[in-house]
């Protein structure tokens, strides 16, 4: 536990025992003035189901003095497009070396005092420990006391969103805290990237994979010696293929030489298929895709324990089993 050098408060996770709606009653509190203004943030509304949802299984710390809860912020783990589509938003969601910070608040009649700069100090320090390069956050476009304070703080605006259902823009803000610091060129970027167009194409959300692409990037499908010769005919093809499909990520994987190294599983209707991509980049923008696909099917009766040895077989459930990283499930 520590104090934040602020006296009388204590700083610490959030624990089994601490109430949920007090937690959520803080929260209301402290986001009723954006709310006031129009800017309906999720955290002057929620219930208590979305606060205790919303923090996953990330690193929540709470402020107290007294037994009573006065501040709150959560650090949330990289996360999943898989499990969370909706982080595919922002490709700095979905970087394996990037913390997350939400859910901030501060009992307003505490504020000013330093409370909230000591949580975020001590959200930074865990980021950090866990061997995160970078922490992230986004705040509405139209609260300029927002920005300026997290700007003060060392975060620096990087990418605009519309998140459904909101009444004003938000930015996505980073602070580095590693030299050098995570950038848009860098091969985790890349990498998430990568995770964003493929979640894209899985909403059919063809506008945001087609921003992804350069005007002339091209598509090498290897087994069938086709050639997708620009960024449009890449997103008409996938947007004209016959419907039914699904679609998830089971590796992203950034390469020394620059390139980036996707597996996903396609399922249409009782087939399954495998989809291995080598995606090349300029910049941050994809430019160039070799794509190899294959079937999933049994193997031959003939390769078996018996007549090879050190031999197993996966089940048929194998690619429902994939360890997935964990996240809040909502921004």
């Amino acid at each position: 536990m520590l104090s934040g050098g602020l006296p009388g408060i204590t700083l610490r996770p959030l624990a089994e025992s601490d109430s949920m709606a007090a937690l959520t009653a803080l929260v209301h509190r402290a986001y009723a003035p954006l709310a006031a203004a129009g800017l309906n943030f999720t955290a002057a509304s929620q219930t208590e189901t979305m606060t205790r949802e919303r923090l996953g299984d990330g690193h929540c710390l709470v402020a107290e003095r007294g037994g009573t809860l006065l501040g709150t912020l959560t650090v949330a783990r990289p996360h999943d497009a898989n499990r969370h589509p909706w982080a595919r938003a922002s490709a700095w969601y979905l970087r394996a070396d990037v913390a997350h910070l939400h859910q901030f608040a501060v009992e307003p009649g505490a504020q000013g005092a330093g409370l909230g700069r000591a949580l975020m100090q001590a959200a930074e320090d865990h980021a950090r420990a866990s061997g995160r390069r970078a922490v992230a956050l986004d705040t509405a476009l139209p609260a300029d006391h927002l920005r300026r304070r997290y700007a003060r703080a060392g975060y620096a605006e990087q990418h605009g969103l519309q998140w459904d259902g909101k009444s004003y823009r938000s930015v996505v803000m980073v602070k580095p805290l590693t030299s050098p610091p995570a950038c848009l060129a860098d091969a985790e970027h890349r990498a998430a990237t990568v995770r964003a167009l493929w979640a894209h194409v899985q909403a059919r959300d063809w506008l945001a994979a087609r921003a992804l692409l350069a005007d002339d990037a091209r598509m090498y499908w290897r087994a069938s010696g086709e050639h997708l010769l620009d960024a449009d005919a890449i997103i008409r093809v996938n947007a004209i293929y016959p419907e039914g499909w699904s679609l998830r990520v089971l590796q992203v994987t950034p390469l020394s030489d620059g390139r980036v190294h996707s597996l996903v599983e396609v399922r249409h209707g009782d087939q399954r298929f495998l989809a291995h991509t080598l995606w090349g980049f300029d910049g941050d923008r994809i430019v160039h895709a070799d794509e190899t696909w294959a079937t999933v099917e049994p193997p031959p009766a003939w390769r078996s324990a018996e007549t090879i040895g050190a031999y197993r077989r996966d089940g048929p459930d194998v690619l429902d089993r994939q360890d997935r990283p964990q996240g809040p499930t909502s921004p």
